[in-house]
């Protein structure tokens, strides 16, 4: 399916590309700014290192070397070591050789497409690392995707602003903190929401936080994409606004 087909489908089945709430968030978030240490409590970071882990990136090499754990959780460690008043983050609309899975790939006309192209900002640290909401907010998803290469743990928390509402998506946390939110729940600001999961339990990842904004949860259920196909990325990132527009981190 070529791009402009994709979204002719897209705004069918929906009715938008551009988001009706986009204008509303925009305006809201300009006038909001939140701070790490509220996301992250137990860190007490404000600051980021920026990392680039893109299909063109050299910090660690090809495609071999991004999907080698062991190798990627050494380099991360290096890393973090050499900036420890940082937090080590990046990635929004960033194309990269990370996503080999075949949940991640589909073949169209005799060609792949690749869903390659990540929809939030990764901030990476440790396993058992907690999580707080920024925001009130109500428990819309709380699941464990299993898929290697997934979710692992999973939150989506709904939250009422103004006059419009929109969503926040957090990834690769430990199954044991995920079970404890139940749809409905009701998360107060700066309260816990989870912990982050390693590698047995976070879809096989280096231990991180994947965070993502989304202005409608279109008609997914207990999922949403965090990496998009390129084909279909326009559409994708009206939906999924730069998370740092939150946080207005220089580097992000």
């Amino acid at each position: 399916m070529k791009q402009n087909e994709f979204l002719d489908t897209f705004e069918n089945k929906y009715g938008f590309l551009k988001h009706p709430n986009d204008t509303l968030f925009n305006n809201w978030a300009k006038k909001n700014s939140f701070s790490l240490k509220d996301l992250f409590p137990s860190i007490q970071k404000n600051e980021i290192y920026p990392l680039d882990i893109s299909i063109n990136s050299t910090w660690i090499g090809g495609e071999e070397e991004f999907n080698n754990l062991p190798i990627f959780e050494e380099k991360m460690k290096k890393l973090q070591a050499e900036n420890p008043t940082k937090i080590i983050a990046g990635g929004y609309l960033e194309k990269r050789a990370l996503y080999t899975s075949e949940m991640y790939v589909r073949k169209i006309n005799d060609t792949f497409d690749r869903r390659n192209t990540h929809l939030g900002i990764d901030f990476w640290h440790e396993a058992n690392t907690p999580i707080h909401a920024i925001l009130d907010g109500e428990v819309i998803f709380s699941t464990n995707d299993n898929e290697h290469k997934g979710y692992g743990g999973l939150i989506i928390l709904k939250h009422e602003v103004e006059n419009f509402h929109f969503f926040t998506l957090y990834g690769h946390l430990s199954k044991k903190s995920v079970a404890e939110k139940k749809p409905g729940d009701f998360i107060k600001k700066d309260s816990k929401i989870a912990v982050l999961g390693d590698a047995s339990e976070n879809g096989d990842w280096v231990p991180h936080l994947h965070f993502q904004i989304m202005l409608s949860l279109l008609d997914y259920q207990n999922d949403f994409p965090g990496v998009a196909f390129e084909s279909e990325l326009e559409a994708w990132k009206n939906t999924c606004p730069n998370p740092n527009l939150l946080f207005k981190l220089k580097g992000l």
